[in-house]
C-alpha cells in the first residue's frame, strides 16, 4: 500500500516536484550513547541514527502514531496466540546488489537480537519468547512463540526498534557483521548508507531508483553529532546546519532569526528522573530484598520526599516554556490501558510541591542530611537536559539535600547500569515507548536492569504478558499503575512535544510522530523548501 500522510503542514509546502536548495541536508543532534553499525549492539533508543536506511515488518503512521503495514502487507495471529504469520511485500530490494527482502531476513533479525553478544534492551525478552521462525516460504514468515504474548506485535513494529530488516545475503557473503569502518548491513529504506566518522557524523544518500514507498526529497542526509546546544544554534544561524533540536531559551533566539519549529505529530516523550540504586538482589527470588539495602533511595519515604521537593510548575515554565503536560503516573495516560483518574486527583497530596512535607519525610527516614548524586548526561529526545538537571538539583538542595553533580559519559553510564554499579544516583530519562516497554525497561527487572525494580510490579507484568483478554489486561495494568504510584518509582515530570528548529529556506515540513523510541524518525518525510 502506498505511503501517504495527510498532516496539516506547519508552514506552506511547495506544490509539485521541488529542487532542494542544498544537496546535503544536515541535521545536528546530541550523539547516541553508542555509535555502532551492528544493530544488536545498538538497542533502544540509540538506533535512531540508523533508522533512515531500515524498514520494519510493521510501520508507524507519522501523523497518528498507529501501526500500519510496511514490509508485511498483512499479519494474523493463531487462536492460541503462539504463531504470528506475516505476508511479505514482494519485490522490496535491499540497497546495492544485496537481494530482496524475504522471510530469511525476518528470521535473521530475530536470530541476531538474541545472540550472546547482543546488548540490545529487548534481547532477553525475545530470547525467552521466540521458539523459532519458519522461513520455508520466501514471502511468508511465521513467528512461533514459546507462549502467548500480547505485547509481541507492538514490540515487532517500528515503535520500539530491534527488528530492523537487513540483508542476509550480504551477511552470508561477509561471514560476519560489518565493522564500524565498513558500514552497516544493507537495509531497504529510502536512504542508503554512505559513510560516517565516529564522533562526528553519519551520512546517507537517496537510493538511485524509485523506492517502493516514498522518494526522499534530499539527495543526501547527514546527521551531525554535536553535544553542545549553543554550538548547534550557531551552526543553524550560519547555515552550516539546517535543522536541530534546541532547549527553550535557544529556541526563542533562533525564532528571532526567522528559524521555524516543526513538532512531532503525536505528543508522547515522557521526561522523568530515575532512581539508581533501588535494585533487587535477585530478581527471581521474592525474599531476596534489595541489592543495596542501605541506599537511601531504597526507602519509599525518601523517594516521596524527592518528588515533593520539585516545583514542577515553575520548572515547566522556566525550562520548557510551559509546554509540558504534567505526567501523573509514568508510562500511563488517559488514552492508555489501566488509567486511574484517582492518580490525578491525589497528585498534589502525594507528589505535589511541598518543602515542609519533603523535609519531614526525610527526617522520618533518618535522612535529614541526605547526600546523593545527580548524573548529568545528554538525553536523546530531550533538549536542555543539562539545564533541567541543574534546576532539579537546586530544588533538592532547598530541602537540605547535598547534591553532587556528576557529568558521566553515556557509554560509561550504560556499563555501570548493566553491572548494577550505581548505588545512590538520580538521572534523567526521556522515552516515547509504549506502556509495556516503559515498564520493562524503566521500572521492573524483567528486561533492562539498572533502574528502579519492584518484585510486586514484576509479578503483575508477568500476568499481563500471558493475558490475552483485554478486560483482564485493563485491570492488571491498573494494578501495576497503582503499585508504581504508591512506591514513588520515579520523579514524574512532563509529557513533552518533540520540537526541532529548521531553516525554512531549506526545509518546508517534516511529518514524524515524535513518540517513537529515539524520537527522530521518518527522516525520508523531510520536505524541501521551494
Amino acid at each position: 500500500m502506498p505511503f501517504q500522510h495527510s498532516a496539516k503542514l506547519l508552514f506552506p509546502a511547495p506544490d509539485g516536484p521541488v529542487t532542494p536548495k542544498v544537496n546535503r541536508l544536515v541535521m545536528a543532534a546530541t550523539p547516541p550513547d553508542r555509535e555502532n553499525n551492528d544493530l544488536k549492539v545498538h538497542g533502544m533508543p540509540d538506533v535512531w541514527e540508523l533508522r533512515p536506511m531500515y524498514e520494519y515488518l510493521i510501520g508507524i503512521d507519522p501523523t497518528t502514531g498507529k501501526r500500519e503495514p510496511q514490509i508485511a502487507t498483512e499479519w494474523s495471529i493463531s487462536p492460541d496466540g503462539k504463531a504470528y504469520t506475516f505476508k511479505l511485500r514482494p519485490g522490496v530490494r535491499y540497497h546495492g546488489e544485496n537481494g530482496e527482502v524475504t522471510s530469511k531476513d525476518v528470521a535473521k533479525a530475530f536470530w541476531d537480537i538474541v545472540q550472546p553478544d547482543s546488548i540490545h534492551g529487548s534481547s532477553k525478552y525475545w530470547l525467552a519468547l521466540v521458539d523459532r521462525v519458519d522461513d520455508s516460504n520466501p514471502q511468508t514468515a511465521v513467528l512461533h512463540l514459546k507462549k502467548p504474548d500480547a505485547q509481541a506485535i507492538g514490540n515487532i513494529s517500528a515503535q520500539l526498534t530491534g527488528i530492523e530488516l537487513k540483508s542476509t545475503k550480504q551477511y552470508d557473503q561477509l561471514g560476519r557483521t560489518p565493522t564500524l569502518q565498513e558500514g552497516p548491513l544493507a537495509g531497504s529504506g529510502p536512504y542508503q548508507y554512505k559513510d560516517r566518522r565516529q564522533g562526528e557524523f553519519i551520512r546517507f544518500e537517496r537510493v538511485p531508483y524509485q523506492h517502493w514507498r516514498q522518494q526522499a526529497a534530499f539527495p543526501e542526509l547527514e546527521i551531525r553529532f554535536i553535544r553542545e546546544a549553543s554550538t548547534r544554534l550557531a551552526g543553524l544561524l550560519t547555515g552550516e546546519i539546517h535543522m536541530t533540536p534546541l532547549p527553550e531559551d535557544l529556541l526563542a533566539q533562533a525564532q528571532k532569526s526567522s528559524m521555524q519549529v516543526v513538532k512531532g505529530t503525536v505528543p508522547g516523550v515522557r521526561a522523568f528522573l530515575q532512581f539508581r540504586g533501588a535494585y533487587l538482589a535477585d530478581r527471581k527470588n521474592p525474599n531476596s530484598g534489595q541489592k543495596y539495602p542501605n541506599s537511601p533511595l531504597a526507602d519509599v519515604r525518601v523517594r516521596k520526599a524527592l518528588n515533593k521537593a520539585v516545583n514542577r510548575d515553575e520548572l515547566n515554565k522556566s525550562v520548557f516554556g510551559g509546554k509540558g503536560q504534567l505526567m501523573y503516573n509514568n508510562h500511563h495516560a488517559p488514552t492508555r490501558p489501566g488509567w486511574n483518574p484517582d492518580w490525578e486527583k491525589r497528585f498534589q497530596e502525594e507528589y505535589g510541591y511541598d518543602v515542609a512535607a519533603a523535609k519531614k519525610l526525610l527526617a522520618e527516614a533518618g535522612q535529614s542530611n541526605l547526600k546523593t548524586t545527580m548524573l548529568v548526561s545528554p538525553v536523546a529526545g530531550l533538549s536542555g537536559g543539562e539545564d533541567l538537571a541543574e534546576a532539579v538539583a537546586g530544588y533538592l538542595r532547598a530541602v537540605g539535600i547535598t547534591v553532587d553533580m556528576q557529568t558521566i559519559d553515556p557509554a560509561e553510564f550504560v556499563n555501570k547500569r548493566k553491572l548494577l554499579g550505581l548505588q545512590n544516583q538520580i538521572g534523567f530519562a526521556a522515552t516515547g515507548s509504549n506502556i509495556w516497554s516503559g515498564y520493562t525497561i524503566w521500572n521492573s527487572a524483567l528486561a533492562t536492569r539498572g533502574m528502579y525494580e519492584s518484585m510486586k510490579v514484576n509479578h503483575v507484568l508477568q500476568e499481563i504478558e500471558k493475558t490475552i483478554d483485554e478486560g483482564k489486561r485493563e485491570a492488571l495494568w491498573r494494578q501495576a499503575g497503582d503499585l508504581q504510584y504508591a512506591e514513588y518509582m520515579n520523579i514524574n515530570l512532563f509529557q513533552l512535544p518533540v520540537e526541532v528548529m529548521v531553516n525554512p529556506k531549506v526545509v518546508s515540513d517534516w511529518a514524524f510522530p515524535g513518540a517513537i523510541s529515539g524520537a527522530y524518525t521518518h527522516m525520508f518525510n523531510i520536505k524541501a523548501a521551494k
